[in-house]
């Protein structure tokens, strides 16, 4: 990563920071336009504001001097215990991203170095994270592994569900 980027924990007055970013990834990842984007950069900046007020949410901003060029989060989540392991949260990496200029510059390294630290310090015993293909080789290279044992259920789907029973 180059000297001059500089990563700090964002705070209540990054809020509309972190939503613009959060909308930018959204429709990068999505191809998707700018419809309803208005709307989800203002439900974005009512899920930061409260938990970052709730302290449910830690995130960090990368900066290119005055340029926000980065962000990740780490958000906490409760936990049932489990055999043998002292549980005291679970954690999710979350919003991973890095502005296309700035990519492949250790930006996002950086980045994840920071939430896995603050994971160690906040005794979070175990993270996940969704991933694209692209950023799939990095979270491998810091120790995330596939699990074969989950599935996801979005509640889209449910039409599809009932209707193949």
């Amino acid at each position: 990563m180059r000297n001059d980027i500089e990563i700090r924990r964002a705070g209540p007055g990054d809020v509309p920071l972190l939503a613009e970013m959060r909308v930018r990834s959204y429709v990068e990842r999505h191809a998707s336009g700018d419809a309803g984007a208005e709307a989800f950069r203002r439900a974005s900046e009512t899920a930061f504001g409260a938990a970052l007020g709730d302290g449910s949410l830690r995130t960090w901003l990368a900066f290119d001097g005055e340029r926000p060029v980065g962000t990740a989060s780490l958000m906490f989540l409760p936990s049932l215990p489990r055999l043998g392991v002292a549980v005291v949260r679970d954690g999710r990496v979350r919003n991973v991203y890095v502005e296309p200029t700035h990519r492949r510059r250790g930006i996002a390294l950086a980045l994840m170095r920071v939430v896995l630290d603050e994971a160690a310090s906040a005794n979070v015993d175990r993270l996940t994270l969704g991933t694209s293909t692209f950023g799939r080789s990095l979270y491998e290279r810091l120790g995330f592994v596939q699990k074969e044992d989950e599935l996801i259920y979005e509640s889209g789907s449910d039409s599809q569900r009932s209707s193949s029973l």
